[in-house]
């Protein structure tokens, strides 16, 4: 989390909760991994370590054949996933330019957390119990 991210997430835990835990950073977390690909694109960068825009754009394609992820919505997660220090962008000195993106630790800790709830989908999608 940047210093602004942080500190504006101080200033609203601060106020008054009336003995609740304050909950504004996991509503900003789930906010970002509700919208549109959030979900898909952890889930893809924890199956693959590190990826190339490209890759990454047709590996969600392929994956989920129903649905087309365009470039503006990719880029917009892969900025806001970035912003929040889940994914990490690395850009290599070379020409043409190469980038690849994959999950940081923070990244990798949220995909953990998240996997009970993917196992627990698929298996209730599947007629599980």
């Amino acid at each position: 989390m940047n210093e602004t991210t942080k500190s504006s997430v101080d200033a609203e835990c601060s106020k008054e909760t009336n003995g609740f835990p304050c909950f504004v950073p996991a509503q900003r977390i789930l906010h970002l991994i509700s919208s549109k690909w959030g979900i898909q694109l952890i889930y893809m960068l924890m199956e693959n370590k590190k990826l190339r825009y490209n890759d990454l754009r047709d590996k969600l394609q392929k994956g989920w054949k129903r649905a087309k992820i365009s470039d503006a919505t990719l880029s917009t997660r892969l900025a806001d996933f970035t912003k929040e220090d889940l994914i990490k962008r690395e850009v290599y000195p070379e020409l043409p330019p190469k980038v690849e993106y994959s999950l940081t630790k923070k990244g990798e800790k949220l995909a953990n957390a998240l996997q009970p709830l993917i196992d627990w989908t698929i298996n209730v999608c599947h007629g599980g119990e």
